[in-house]
């Protein structure tokens, strides 16, 4: 199969007409192209987002009726061994506490107000009394092989629709937390930096290409929407979390 060319790129960044689903693309995983003294295909929605950045900034939130707060989230699952993003959510709730992220509030926070609706799940919630923050993580499995892109774009899509004041209120009445009402939300993108066979996890090795100036437009869009990455250590009730 050939490349695709930079206008074919740009076209499909074009066609999508709810800015506020454009993570959900299927483009935005394309690691391509084979050739490689050629633009990558992340690159070039990168760059394009940042055009366009004006759209993006104007997701709605989206004002959900019941409780962000899930009393039935319980950490217990028939799946325990499993190793899907909600399987590794649950031993991370379980944990309590991570060193450098904070108290896990809870996991597949609803975005949604009923089923039809399209919006996702925040994979985890934590507060961080330390650093006085509430931060949003999206989590991916060591294995996951979705680009930094979309990483980055899902979780700042999640910190744009979620309501802030309400997020906060339904924490401290129904789940009895205990987060100051100015508290500051932010999104991270939540990876661990090594996948199953001891090898660098697709998003870790794209962020160090970043860091070497190999992914500029990826810099650039996340120096602009302020988002960092939190990079997971260790595994089966004893993750750890820090901010490169």
């Amino acid at each position: 199969m050939a490349d695709y060319s930079r206008d074919e790129v740009i076209a499909l960044c074009k066609r999508v007409e709810e800015i506020q689903f454009f993570y959900k693309e299927p483009f935005l995983n394309r690691r391509g192209p084979r050739s490689s003294n050629k633009e990558k295909y992340s690159e070039i929605v990168a760059e394009w987002i940042i055009d366009h950045m004006d759209k993006f900034q104007q997701i709605p939130t989206n004002h959900r009726s019941n409780s962000y707060y899930t009393k039935e989230h319980d950490g217990k699952s028939n799946r325990p061994d499993a190793h899907s993003e909600k399987q590794i959510a649950i031993k991370m709730f379980n944990q309590k506490v991570i060193p450098g992220v904070g108290v896990i509030l809870d996991y597949q926070t609803p975005l949604k107000d009923k089923n039809s609706d399209k919006f996702g799940e925040i994979d985890l919630l934590a507060f961080d009394n330390d650093e006085r923050i509430l931060r949003i993580l999206e989590l991916k499995v060591p294995n996951s092989k979705e680009t930094m892109l979309r990483c980055v774009m899902e979780a700042y899509t999640y910190l744009k629709q979620v309501d802030h004041k309400k997020l906060i209120e339904d924490f401290n009445r129904d789940g009895k937390a205990n987060i100051p009402e100015i508290t500051p939300i932010i999104a991270c993108p939540f990876i661990f930096r090594y996948n199953t066979d001891g090898a660098y996890s697709q998003q870790y090795q794209e962020y160090q290409e970043m860091l070497e100036n190999r992914r500029p437009n990826l810099k650039t869009l996340m120096e602009l929407l302020d988002i960092k990455p939190l990079i997971i250590e260790g595994s089966e009730g004893q993750y750890t979390a820090r901010e490169l």
